[in-house]
Protein backbone atom coordinates (compact mmCIF):
# COMPACT_ATOMS: atom_id res chain seq x y z
CA UNK A 1 0.00 0.00 0.00
CA UNK A 2 1.26 3.54 -0.76
CA UNK A 3 1.72 5.66 2.16
CA UNK A 4 -0.39 9.00 1.90
CA UNK A 5 1.11 12.46 2.65
CA UNK A 6 -0.37 15.56 3.29
CA UNK A 7 -0.31 17.99 0.12
CA UNK A 8 0.68 21.35 0.12
CA UNK A 9 -2.03 24.22 0.64
CA UNK A 10 -3.18 26.85 -1.63
CA UNK A 11 -4.52 30.39 -1.17
CA UNK A 12 -7.86 30.61 0.08
CA UNK A 13 -10.49 33.86 0.85
CA UNK A 14 -11.88 35.01 4.30
CA UNK A 15 -15.07 32.82 5.57
CA UNK A 16 -17.98 33.73 3.89
CA UNK A 17 -20.25 34.56 6.41
CA UNK A 18 -17.95 36.93 7.97
CA UNK A 19 -19.69 40.58 7.61
CA UNK A 20 -19.08 43.24 4.71
CA UNK A 21 -17.16 40.96 2.13
CA UNK A 22 -16.50 43.44 0.26
CA UNK A 23 -15.57 42.40 -3.07
CA UNK A 24 -12.36 44.13 -3.87
CA UNK A 25 -10.84 44.36 -0.33
CA UNK A 26 -7.26 42.18 -0.20
CA UNK A 27 -8.45 38.67 1.51
CA UNK A 28 -6.84 37.49 5.00
CA UNK A 29 -5.16 34.25 3.16
CA UNK A 30 -5.69 31.28 5.23
CA UNK A 31 -3.92 27.64 4.17
CA UNK A 32 -5.69 25.54 2.49
CA UNK A 33 -5.60 22.71 0.38
CA UNK A 34 -4.32 21.04 -3.08
CA UNK A 35 -5.47 17.62 -4.12
CA UNK A 36 -3.49 15.53 -6.00
CA UNK A 37 -5.38 12.51 -7.94
CA UNK A 38 -4.43 9.62 -8.90
CA UNK A 39 -6.29 7.89 -12.12
CA UNK A 40 -5.13 4.83 -11.84
CA UNK A 41 -6.71 3.99 -8.22
CA UNK A 42 -9.55 2.03 -8.11
CA UNK A 43 -10.94 4.30 -5.42
CA UNK A 44 -11.57 7.46 -6.57
CA UNK A 45 -11.30 10.59 -4.16
CA UNK A 46 -8.61 12.27 -2.38
CA UNK A 47 -5.59 10.58 -3.65
CA UNK A 48 -1.60 10.59 -2.20
CA UNK A 49 1.63 12.26 -3.33
CA UNK A 50 3.78 9.22 -4.20
CA UNK A 51 6.74 10.42 -3.15
CA UNK A 52 8.89 11.91 -0.25
CA UNK A 53 8.00 15.54 0.40
CA UNK A 54 8.90 17.66 -1.93
CA UNK A 55 12.73 18.99 -2.55
CA UNK A 56 13.23 22.61 -2.03
CA UNK A 57 15.55 24.15 -3.81
CA UNK A 58 15.79 28.17 -3.91
CA UNK A 59 12.27 29.64 -4.34
CA UNK A 60 10.53 26.95 -6.22
CA UNK A 61 9.49 23.13 -4.85
CA UNK A 62 8.00 20.15 -6.88
CA UNK A 63 4.46 18.55 -5.62
CA UNK A 64 6.21 15.10 -6.53
CA UNK A 65 9.53 13.38 -7.52
CA UNK A 66 10.04 10.46 -9.91
CA UNK A 67 11.63 7.05 -8.19
CA UNK A 68 14.86 9.01 -9.95
CA UNK A 69 14.65 12.50 -8.39
CA UNK A 70 13.62 13.98 -11.29
CA UNK A 71 10.19 16.21 -10.86
CA UNK A 72 7.13 14.69 -12.21
CA UNK A 73 6.26 16.65 -15.30
CA UNK A 74 4.08 17.32 -18.89
CA UNK A 75 5.02 15.82 -21.61
CA UNK A 76 6.85 19.82 -23.01
CA UNK A 77 7.29 18.27 -27.10
CA UNK A 78 3.72 18.34 -27.64
CA UNK A 79 1.07 20.79 -27.37
CA UNK A 80 -0.93 20.53 -23.83
CA UNK A 81 -4.94 21.17 -24.46
CA UNK A 82 -7.42 22.88 -21.87
CA UNK A 83 -11.16 23.39 -22.03
CA UNK A 84 -13.11 26.05 -19.69
CA UNK A 85 -16.49 25.61 -18.29
CA UNK A 86 -17.28 29.48 -17.66
CA UNK A 87 -20.91 29.03 -17.09
CA UNK A 88 -20.65 30.23 -13.35
CA UNK A 89 -18.16 31.95 -13.76
CA UNK A 90 -17.66 35.88 -13.73
CA UNK A 91 -17.56 38.31 -17.09
CA UNK A 92 -14.25 38.38 -18.42
CA UNK A 93 -13.12 35.17 -16.71
CA UNK A 94 -12.01 33.65 -19.81
CA UNK A 95 -9.43 36.37 -21.02
CA UNK A 96 -7.76 35.81 -17.16
CA UNK A 97 -7.75 31.79 -18.24
CA UNK A 98 -6.38 32.39 -21.46
CA UNK A 99 -4.04 34.87 -19.80
CA UNK A 100 -2.83 32.16 -16.87
CA UNK A 101 -1.48 29.65 -19.83
CA UNK A 102 0.07 32.39 -21.84
CA UNK A 103 2.07 32.90 -19.16
CA UNK A 104 2.96 29.80 -17.58
CA UNK A 105 3.48 28.83 -22.04
CA UNK A 106 6.19 31.62 -21.44
CA UNK A 107 8.08 30.21 -18.77
CA UNK A 108 7.70 26.35 -19.73
CA UNK A 109 8.39 26.29 -23.74
CA UNK A 110 5.38 24.00 -23.77
CA UNK A 111 2.43 25.48 -25.80
CA UNK A 112 -1.21 25.04 -24.48
CA UNK A 113 -3.88 25.25 -26.80
CA UNK A 114 -7.53 26.17 -25.91
CA UNK A 115 -10.33 23.65 -26.92
CA UNK A 116 -13.64 24.97 -26.24
CA UNK A 117 -15.73 25.85 -23.67
CA UNK A 118 -17.60 22.51 -22.18
CA UNK A 119 -20.36 21.46 -20.13
CA UNK A 120 -18.04 19.02 -17.84
CA UNK A 121 -17.46 20.48 -14.17
CA UNK A 122 -14.59 19.58 -11.75
CA UNK A 123 -14.75 16.55 -9.64
CA UNK A 124 -12.56 15.27 -7.34
CA UNK A 125 -13.06 12.08 -9.42
CA UNK A 126 -12.50 13.56 -12.28
CA UNK A 127 -10.63 10.62 -14.90
CA UNK A 128 -7.89 11.35 -17.38
CA UNK A 129 -8.95 9.30 -19.99
CA UNK A 130 -12.71 10.19 -21.20
CA UNK A 131 -13.22 9.23 -24.51
CA UNK A 132 -16.99 9.39 -24.86
CA UNK A 133 -16.57 13.14 -23.94
CA UNK A 134 -12.88 14.03 -25.22
CA UNK A 135 -12.44 11.01 -27.67
CA UNK A 136 -9.16 8.17 -27.61
CA UNK A 137 -6.59 11.08 -26.19
CA UNK A 138 -6.21 11.86 -22.79
CA UNK A 139 -8.27 14.52 -21.41
CA UNK A 140 -7.26 18.15 -21.50
CA UNK A 141 -6.96 20.09 -18.54
CA UNK A 142 -10.51 21.50 -17.03
CA UNK A 143 -10.91 25.08 -15.45
CA UNK A 144 -13.92 25.57 -14.29
CA UNK A 145 -16.55 27.83 -11.59
CA UNK A 146 -18.28 25.11 -8.84
CA UNK A 147 -20.38 25.71 -6.01
CA UNK A 148 -18.63 24.73 -3.07
CA UNK A 149 -21.67 23.73 -1.21
CA UNK A 150 -22.59 20.83 -3.86
CA UNK A 151 -19.21 20.31 -5.09
CA UNK A 152 -17.62 17.17 -4.13
CA UNK A 153 -14.01 19.00 -4.10
CA UNK A 154 -13.38 20.19 -0.54
CA UNK A 155 -13.05 24.03 -0.17
CA UNK A 156 -14.04 24.39 3.28
CA UNK A 157 -10.47 24.68 5.97
CA UNK A 158 -10.26 23.58 9.29
CA UNK A 159 -10.02 26.58 10.54
CA UNK A 160 -13.08 28.14 8.71
CA UNK A 161 -11.81 29.57 5.89
CA UNK A 162 -13.00 28.80 2.56
CA UNK A 163 -10.49 27.88 -0.71
CA UNK A 164 -10.61 30.45 -3.38
CA UNK A 165 -9.38 27.59 -6.04
CA UNK A 166 -8.53 23.76 -5.88
CA UNK A 167 -6.40 22.01 -8.68
CA UNK A 168 -4.98 19.08 -9.54
CA UNK A 169 -2.40 17.44 -12.28
CA UNK A 170 -3.77 14.04 -12.95
CA UNK A 171 -1.46 10.72 -13.87
CA UNK A 172 -1.85 8.63 -16.66
CA UNK A 173 -3.49 4.82 -15.28
CA UNK A 174 -0.46 3.03 -16.00
CA UNK A 175 2.37 5.87 -14.67
CA UNK A 176 3.41 8.12 -12.05
CA UNK A 177 6.33 9.55 -13.77
CA UNK A 178 4.40 11.60 -15.35
CA UNK A 179 1.06 14.12 -15.59
CA UNK A 180 -1.20 14.00 -18.60
CA UNK A 181 -4.16 15.61 -17.66
CA UNK A 182 -5.37 18.00 -14.25
CA UNK A 183 -8.04 20.44 -13.64
CA UNK A 184 -8.88 23.84 -11.38
CA UNK A 185 -12.23 24.61 -9.59
CA UNK A 186 -12.57 27.94 -9.11
CA UNK A 187 -15.45 28.57 -6.36
CA UNK A 188 -17.78 30.53 -7.88
CA UNK A 189 -18.51 32.36 -4.08
CA UNK A 190 -15.46 33.80 -4.18
CA UNK A 191 -15.75 37.63 -3.42
CA UNK A 192 -12.79 39.19 -5.47
CA UNK A 193 -13.30 39.89 -9.41
CA UNK A 194 -11.20 38.99 -12.63
CA UNK A 195 -8.25 41.13 -12.97
CA UNK A 196 -4.47 41.45 -12.79
CA UNK A 197 -4.27 44.63 -11.13
CA UNK A 198 -4.13 43.43 -7.68
CA UNK A 199 -2.51 39.80 -5.90
CA UNK A 200 -6.17 38.92 -4.62
CA UNK A 201 -7.73 39.07 -8.25
CA UNK A 202 -8.59 36.42 -9.92
CA UNK A 203 -5.49 36.67 -12.96
CA UNK A 204 -2.93 35.59 -10.25
CA UNK A 205 -5.48 32.73 -8.59
CA UNK A 206 -5.86 31.11 -11.97
CA UNK A 207 -1.90 31.41 -12.56
CA UNK A 208 -0.98 30.14 -8.92
CA UNK A 209 -3.19 26.71 -9.34
CA UNK A 210 -2.05 25.99 -13.22
CA UNK A 211 1.32 26.73 -11.47
CA UNK A 212 -0.08 23.25 -9.26
CA UNK A 213 -1.40 21.47 -12.19
CA UNK A 214 2.08 21.96 -13.64
CA UNK A 215 3.83 20.35 -11.16
CA UNK A 216 5.03 22.63 -8.88
CA UNK A 217 4.15 23.07 -5.03
CA UNK A 218 4.47 26.04 -2.72
CA UNK A 219 7.56 28.04 -1.51
CA UNK A 220 7.93 30.44 1.58
CA UNK A 221 9.53 33.13 -0.65
CA UNK A 222 7.78 36.66 -0.65
CA UNK A 223 7.21 37.94 -4.06
CA UNK A 224 6.60 34.55 -5.51
CA UNK A 225 2.83 33.30 -6.98
CA UNK A 226 3.75 30.09 -5.54
CA UNK A 227 3.50 31.24 -1.92
CA UNK A 228 1.02 29.77 -0.26
CA UNK A 229 -0.69 32.73 0.08
CA UNK A 230 0.16 34.28 -3.55
CA UNK A 231 3.25 35.93 -2.11
CA UNK A 232 1.67 39.73 -3.03
CA UNK A 233 2.01 38.96 -6.68
CA UNK A 234 0.40 39.51 -9.47
CA UNK A 235 3.02 37.47 -12.08
CA UNK A 236 5.61 34.91 -11.73
CA UNK A 237 8.60 35.57 -9.89
CA UNK A 238 11.97 34.17 -10.14
CA UNK A 239 11.36 30.99 -8.23
CA UNK A 240 8.53 30.35 -10.52
CA UNK A 241 9.78 30.80 -13.43
CA UNK A 242 13.14 28.81 -12.55
CA UNK A 243 10.72 26.04 -11.59
CA UNK A 244 8.30 26.00 -14.43
CA UNK A 245 11.08 26.01 -16.67
CA UNK A 246 12.74 22.95 -15.07
CA UNK A 247 9.30 21.05 -15.78
CA UNK A 248 8.97 22.51 -19.38
CA UNK A 249 10.67 21.91 -22.59
CA UNK A 250 14.42 22.06 -20.92
CA UNK A 251 13.95 18.99 -19.53
CA UNK A 252 13.36 17.40 -23.08
CA UNK A 253 10.49 15.39 -24.04
CA UNK A 254 8.80 12.17 -22.28
CA UNK A 255 7.57 9.11 -23.92
CA UNK A 256 3.70 9.61 -22.90
CA UNK A 257 1.77 6.18 -22.79
CA UNK A 258 -1.30 5.71 -24.65
CA UNK A 259 -4.27 6.66 -23.16
CA UNK A 260 -6.71 4.33 -21.34
CA UNK A 261 -9.06 3.54 -18.88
Amino acid sequence: MMSILPPPPVPVRPDLAAEDPAPRRRPAWLIGLVVLLVSSLVVAGLAPLFSSAPDRSGDFTFISRTRDGDPVRWNPCEPVHYVVNAALAPPGSLEDVHEAFRRISGATGITFVFGDLTDEVPSAYRKAFQPKRYGERWAPILVGWVDPDTSDIPFDIEDGGVASAVASPLYPTTSTDLYVSGWVAMNQEDPNLPGWAHPWEQGPVLLHEIGHVMGLGHVDAYGEIMNETGGGAVDLGPGDQEGLRLLGSSGGCLAVPQARA
